[in-house]
């Protein structure tokens, strides 16, 4: 029992050592891939197996998927909202079923899995990139491309507030059912978003003074420069991988652009 602990233990350290092997800058040119690969393939095909690709990588580099569950509900969700555009306004293809002003053409459905998975490709990109690195390498990968520091701390300070909110929030859900606030079913936490949404605004308000207090405190942008108590410096394995995503861009791009491509 202890020896596949401590198995298990190696198993997720060289999982974490892996995906912090990679640059930041590395992770950015793959987000920069995946995007341009979701815009430039037309069959939902290309689609899926773009989306595939991203998986396995992330499967690879972080070992789990489980950050992506609240995803699938979000993008389901998303799905019926473009179903139900395109039965109301697509008129493309061979008319099936009229009801009035109401007309049903034969492309509503593909073009509502064409679109779904594209914005999939785009979001799960978007996640992937975003929880990729820690928000100091964000802020460290910004100063390489010279935007000042007091810039690119924003983007740190919004990645590093993004948990600290949905605490606040759950925080705020939990005092509000110990007052009676029904949230069992789902119409029930409907009604609940004004009663929870405007005490969240105030917290966020009352975080956002205390943050800024506190970097007026420490003397933030007195000086042109700053230093960290970490840096990132571009590997050879991030130069090979980042020359290697470009060179399957500018292909894709001048396949797209050729005539017999159309």
């Amino acid at each position: 029992m202890e020896i596949s602990s401590v198995a298990y233990e190696s198993m997720e350290k060289t999982k974490q050592k892996l995906n912090d092997k990679l640059d930041p800058r590395t992770k950015l040119a793959w987000y920069g891939l995946m995007i341009l690969f979701a815009l430039i393939c037309e069959t939902p095909f290309q689609l899926i197996v773009v989306l595939c690709v991203g998986m396995t990588v992330s499967l690879i580099l972080k070992g789990s998927l489980k950050q992506y569950r609240v995803m699938i509900a979000i993008m389901l969700l998303l799905g019926l909202q473009m179903l139900i555009l395109q039965l109301l306004f697509c008129r493309e293809g061979m008319l099936l079923y009229q009801w009035g002003m109401i007309k049903i053409y034969s492309e509503a459905i593909p073009l509502t899995v064409l679109g779904m998975l594209r914005t999939t490709v785009i979001v799960f990109a978007s996640m992937q990139f975003l929880t990729s690195a820690s928000p100091t390498e964000f802020t460290l990968m910004l100063m390489k491309f010279k935007v000042p520091y007091r810039f690119a701390m924003l983007v740190g300070l919004g990645v590093r507030f993004l948990p600290l909110m949905k605490a606040e929030y759950l925080s705020i859900i939990e005092s509000q059912s110990i007052r009676g606030l029904k949230m069992e079913k789902v119409w029930d936490k409907i009604k609940a978003i004004i009663p929870t949404f405007l005490p969240f605004l105030y917290r966020a308000v009352r975080r956002s003074t205390e943050i800024a207090l506190a970097m007026d405190l420490r003397g933030y942008g007195q000086s042109k420069t700053r230093t960290f108590a970490s840096n990132i410096e571009i590997k050879t394995y991030d130069r090979v991988l980042i020359s290697g995503i470009f060179l399957i861009m500018i292909l894709s791009s001048l396949y797209k652009m050729a005539p017999f491509a159309s």
